[in-house]
């Protein structure tokens, strides 16, 4: 093995650092004379903390200051959470894959209600997420929100302290720091569709590394990132950020790759909700034709894109 030592970028969150713990361990494992060290960089989503996502802009929010690390050297490879690294990146950089992925549902969370079906009108759900937003309206309309963010702890004690009916989160998120007895309801992903990439961790290297390509192999779930490239060529097509309201989850099926698919206007009176099943060996044409679907549909007319 000609690679010795290998630097890993990550956020300064703690799930941001489990997540980058649990990388070097799988390459620790792998590779019993590797040596593996952690560089937490703070990216501008860090360091805003006071204002809602989607009127900062979600390009690179999470994940610019990882990539200008990556580019100049600094660091050997960038650990993220899928679902907030970009499906397009910048030129000379590579979306690797993902070790098995955890559940990629979301989770409604609660100290007064049980289901989110429950909650009155006029209920107030604290989410910064305009597609946990849409989702909600197409099932109460008379739902209030509040903008969520900060780590984990920070909005579980927010929900206590602030009386919210209720808030909604990656039920990764709390698993992968042992929270599962603070979640109420697993939402159903065929009606509640996460967000593309949710539940997997993703690794972003620079793609003219092809040493650390060979090195990563043996950590990547290949069924994982199967269903995560379906889904970020759905999102690709129909230029999705954080900050519409798009979904997809990709699940592997036998020997087939089914793909659920959502998009709605802001207020989630208007929805496209569809799935397609196709060949797992070409995930990415699946996401595409998927897409190719809601744009007959008129999806780009509600996104706005």
């Amino acid at each position: 093995m000609g690679i010795q030592n290998i630097v890993i970028g990550s956020r300064g969150s703690q799930l941001a650092l489990w997540q980058s713990n649990l990388i070097k361990s799988l390459l620790e494992k792998q590779y019993l004379q590797l040596e593996v060290t952690i560089k937490v960089i703070r990216t501008k989503g860090d360091a805003i903390q006071d204002v809602p996502l989607p009127k900062i802009g979600d390009k690179g929010l999470f994940t610019t200051e990882l990539e200008d690390a990556l580019t100049n050297g600094s660091i050997d490879l960038a650990v993220h959470s899928l679902k907030d690294l970009p499906t397009t990146l910048p030129t000379g950089l590579a979306y690797v894959g993902s070790p098995r992925r955890a559940n990629p549902s979301d989770a409604f969370v609660s100290t007064k209600w049980n289901r989110l079906n429950e909650l009155p009108t006029n209920a107030i759900i604290a989410t910064g997420s305009v597609r946990r937003q849409a989702l909600i309206r197409g099932l109460n309309p008379g739902i209030q929100f509040e903008s969520l963010r900060g780590n984990i702890d920070t909005r579980l004690k927010k929900l206590e302290k602030l009386g919210w009916d209720g808030i909604i989160m990656a039920t990764a998120a709390l698993q992968r720091l042992g929270l599962d007895e603070y979640i109420s309801e697993e939402m159903p992903m065929e009606e509640f569709v996460p967000s593309v990439g949710q539940g997997a961790i993703g690794i972003e290297i620079r793609e003219d590394r092809d040493e650390l390509i060979t090195l990563l192999k043996p950590i990547i779930h290949s069924e994982t990132i199967g269903c995560c490239n379906a889904e970020r060529a759905f999102g690709r097509k129909l230029e999705a950020g954080c900050s519409i309201p798009l979904g997809a989850w990709a699940r592997r099926v036998g020997d087939s790759l089914v793909i659920t698919g959502f998009v709605s206007n802001f207020e989630g009176s208007e929805t496209i909700l569809e799935s397609l099943t196709g060949s797992f060996d070409q995930p990415e044409l699946l996401g595409n034709q998927l897409a190719d679907q809601f744009i007959a549909k008129g999806a780009r007319e509600l996104l706005g894109t």
